[in-house]
């Protein structure tokens, strides 16, 4: 697909689901906020925007396309099969995520930050106005940061199963870079960067050489 067909896509795509676009914003800060003031559901919560996050632009975003490219039907399976895995930390918390002042918790915050604020001023300043924006929650590429991010900022080890899927759509930016798509660079270094933290983080943990801290 070419940028102007995605971008045309973006504009059909963003007019037939407002005010999606408040909901979503709104999950996330929620998220943000769950991942600062800890309590005794947050974990399963934040799995669940997550989760919501995942379904929808496998069900929403990609399988209404996938008659054009086959390959759409491949993203649609893996962001669908991601947003069950993250509905599974609703029913059993697999992760505990919690905002810190460590390194990986301010390199968790850049990429939250990218992925809500960022990724479309990004887009805004190339020409990608609304409605031809991608926004968090209802697009693929800005959502992936915001994954990542929160996922940096916790304070346990993580099932690395939850890494797979996002790391294989973040090396999907190498294509959308390259027709124009000049904001999925955040999405790109983005997936290189917090899947190497978060890997070389949680064997430091196993083998007892850097505790986390709150």
């Amino acid at each position: 697909m070419t940028s102007a067909g995605l971008l045309a896509y973006f504009t059909k795509y963003n007019s037939s689901i407002w005010p999606m676009q408040v909901v979503v914003y709104m999950l996330a800060l929620a998220a943000v906020f769950l991942a600062v003031k800890k309590s005794k559901y947050s974990d399963r919560i934040i799995a669940l925007v997550l989760a919501f996050f995942w379904l929808w632009n496998g069900s929403m975003f990609f399988a209404p396309i996938g008659g054009s490219n086959a390959l759409w039907y491949v993203f649609a399976a893996l962001f669908v099969i991601q947003g069950i895995l993250f509905l599974v930390g609703v029913a059993k918390a697999m992760v505990s995520y919690h905002i810190g002042t460590d390194i990986y918790s301010i390199s968790g915050i850049v990429l939250i930050l990218y992925g809500l604020i960022g990724s479309p001023l990004f887009g805004g300043l190339v020409g990608h106005l609304y409605p031809q924006m991608a926004l968090i929650g209802l697009f693929p590429c800005p959502t992936l940061p915001f994954t990542f991010g929160l996922l940096l900022c916790t304070d346990h080890k993580i099932p690395k199963y939850l890494l797979v899927v996002p790391f294989v759509w973040g090396l999907v930016g190498v294509m959308t870079i390259s027709i124009g798509m000049v904001e999925d660079l955040g999405m790109l270094l983005g997936a290189l960067l917090a899947t190497a933290m978060i890997v070389y983080r949680d064997r430091q943990v196993m083998i007892g050489h850097a505790p986390r801290p709150a």
